[in-house]
């Protein structure tokens, strides 16, 4: 992930908030306690909410029944991004 992926997602993302027309996108990222990582799409959709754009986050995981790989407990995060879903 690098600065340059971030920005296109970004300029993707504030072209679908000018059409107006609701989108959703639905990402999903490898979350253990060692590394944790965040998708492109989330980073920039933090972003536009944070400069005051109509994006809506919401998370989730399988804390319930996290799955185990060479030693490691991996859990899963399920983001979804709405863009011009509630209008306020």
């Amino acid at each position: 992930m690098n600065k340059k992926e971030i920005i296109q997602a970004i300029k993707t993302f504030k072209k679908a908030l000018k059409k107006g027309s609701p989108k959703t996108v639905w990402k999903s990222s490898c979350w253990d306690i060692h590394k944790k990582r965040y998708t492109v799409d989330e980073i920039a959709a933090r972003f536009l909410r944070r400069k005051g754009y109509n994006v809506q986050i919401d998370i989730s995981d399988n804390t319930e029944c996290p799955s185990y790989s060479f030693g490691y407990i991996r859990f899963y995060r399920y983001v979804r991004i709405c863009f011009n879903q509630y209008q306020n």
